[in-house]
């Protein structure tokens, strides 16, 4: 088997390949951490590549999930999973055989470049020009970082306080300041951090938001993947109502929201 060269969705003309997994790597990856994963696949998606290495800690998150399903598709004799759901048309539980390969229909690849830019939104009345990024893989192994520390009591006001302030921050990691060149990436978020903090909410803060999430819709590339505080889940493609008592082609249909989680495309024994 051989994996064909995989197209960088965020910038595909970048093709990266890959080499087949081997028993070395299903041993070197069979005991790692689920809390600290994303930091994880930036080894795995590093390790996995031939020639010169194109660090994944710089690809989106689009990107590096994209990269896992094509090695795994690609190096796999069988890519059926199965999932089981309560169906929202008839009450019942279904259960949903979903072919991993059979995403390659869903997934795209970008045609422009993987940023908005020239966007000025106040700060205090004082103008900013913005840019807006995809999450890429520093920002999640930041993100997953900061889901751990979180208080084990949801309850409690320390940890709504520290939810939020991970929401803030998977905003702040979708975003440039145009004027800010430093080589530094935590160094400029921090100061976003301190300057988006300081936002009239009901104005400025609120146009920020809404410029991100126009960005979220016209950068969409790789697999269909809806984050939420940096966690990811994979849209399934349409899985039809098998109890409506009607033609397949009008039967209710429903898209699922899958959790992915990248150790679960990571070779095993």
């Amino acid at each position: 088997m051989h994996i064909p060269k995989f197209p960088l969705p965020s910038r595909p003309e970048i093709e990266i390949q890959f080499r087949m997994p081997t028993v070395a790597d299903a041993m070197a990856f069979c005991d790692i951490s689920d809390t600290y994963e994303e930091r994880t696949t930036t080894s795995y998606l590093n390790q996995m590549q031939e020639g010169e290495i194109n660090d994944s800690q710089l690809w989106t998150a689009q990107d590096r999930r994209t990269a896992l399903w094509w090695i795994f598709s690609s190096s796999r004799i069988d890519c059926v999973v199965t999932y089981s759901y309560k169906c929202a048309f008839c009450g019942e539980e279904h259960y949903y055989d979903l072919d991993l390969r059979e995403l390659d229909q869903y997934a795209t690849l970008l045609d422009r470049e993987p940023y908005i830019e020239g966007v000025e939104i106040p700060v205090n009345g004082e103008i900013y020009e913005w840019r807006f990024v995809p999450l890429n893989g520093i920002a999640m192994e930041n993100l997953e970082i900061m889901r751990a520390l979180l208080p084990e009591d949801r309850n409690s006001k320390e940890y709504k306080d520290a939810a939020a302030n991970v929401r803030l921050w998977e905003y702040i990691y979708q975003t440039e300041l145009f004027h800010d060149i430093d080589p530094d990436f935590q160094a400029k978020a921090n100061r976003r951090y301190d300057l988006i903090k300081s936002m009239s909410i009901d104005t400025e803060f609120k146009q920020l938001i809404a410029r991100i999430k126009t960005a979220r819709d016209l950068l969409v590339h790789g697999l269909e993947i809806e984050f939420d505080q940096g966690v990811p889940r994979l849209v399934s493609p349409p899985h039809y109502c098998t109890k409506a008592d009607k033609e397949e082609a009008d039967r209710p249909s429903t898209r699922l929201l899958i959790p992915f989680r990248n150790h679960e495309f990571f070779p095993d024994l």
